[in-house]
């Protein structure tokens, strides 16, 4: 039976918003709407484990959102992910940041992780609901299942939103700690960042990506069981690659808030990781965005070979 992981990002909640913002692209004004229908549409895939992608809320910059309505997002989000029956593991995005201070206190207070404890944790079917709270202190985890490991960055190691992200020195160890411990146990590995952890083509500037790039992958090319990395922050569907050397794919997912409202299945067996695009089935909405966009949302979308793929596990 294969192992499901919803991916989940950009979900931009802000209840009671004053108005949608990127040109009437994004709907925050009915952002709680929204989430709601994702969290029906992942409960009806019966997944696992679930796993967003960051930008949670609208903090940070640009939306100018107010404190207390920064604290009611998270604590909104945090009530609509535990009507979730898989346990939910988050990451934060440049969004989630205090949109005063800029710094992650108030976002790791509900979706951080334990530095005390193990480095990863060990999940399955039986025992996914039982996994450790994500109560303070860091923004980075693992997770282990059988032979897998998914890797969870927190690319937001800076000072306040500046769009771009960071991985501190502490991050980068632990990062080569967790590749040769799944080297070491022969597990696929799985990558999740809000940004980009390397330029490309389509995305060359710095506000795509994270500062740090050239560290971050000179790590992970020195291993060739990482088979892809996943992210949000770009608000469109992509999937990149594979990178010609490293054999990796780049899997860009939409957000929710704007056109095509869609998120990611991914499907792990023995011989294969599949990967899927699920539409949330709000066809007002979707036109009601797409009608904002200057081309009707299809850059966004992106092209049918953005939409699925399959990856051979590294043994097969």
């Amino acid at each position: 039976m294969a192992f499901k992981i919803a991916f989940i990002t950009d979900t931009h909640l802000y209840p009671e918003a004053p108005q949608n913002f990127g040109g009437g692209i994004q709907l925050q004004e009915d952002s709680v709407e929204i989430y709601e229908a994702v969290v029906q549409q992942v409960s009806d895939f019966r997944p696992d484990v679930v796993i967003h992608g960051g930008d949670i809320v609208c903090g940070g910059d640009s939306f100018e959102m107010p404190m207390s309505n920064y604290q009611i997002a998270l604590d909104h989000a945090q009530m609509l992910g535990e009507q979730l029956s898989a346990p939910v593991y988050y990451i934060p995005g440049n969004h989630d940041l205090d949109p005063e201070s800029g710094d992650k206190t108030k976002y790791l207070q509900r979706f951080g992780y334990h530095s005390s404890e193990k480095k990863s944790d060990n999940i399955n079917q039986n025992q996914a609901g039982e996994l450790a709270d994500a109560v303070e202190s860091r923004g980075y985890s693992s997770l282990i299942y059988e032979d897998f490991r998914l890797i969870l960055l927190d690319c937001q190691e800076v000072e306040r939103d500046v769009t771009h992200g960071y991985v501190g020195e502490e991050q980068l160890d632990w990062i080569k700690c967790e590749l040769e411990q799944s080297k070491n146990d022969g597990q696929d590995v799985l990558v999740f960042a809000h940004q980009l952890l390397q330029p490309t083509d389509e995305f060359p500037n710095l506000d795509s990506t994270i500062e740090n790039w050239e560290q971050v992958t000179q790590i992970l090319n020195n291993y060739d069981h990482v088979l892809a990395t996943f992210h949000g922050h770009l608000h469109c569907q992509r999937i990149i690659g594979p990178d010609p050397t490293t054999k990796r794919l780049t899997v860009i997912t939409s957000s929710t808030i704007c056109y095509p409202m869609m998120w990611r299945k991914i499907e792990i067996d023995s011989e294969q990781i599949r990967i899927d695009s699920i539409q949330l089935p709000l066809a007002q909405k979707l036109a009601k965005s797409s009608a904002a966009h200057p081309q009707r949302g299809r850059p966004l979308i992106g092209e049918e070979r953005d939409l699925r793929v399959d990856i051979k596990r590294s043994h097969t």
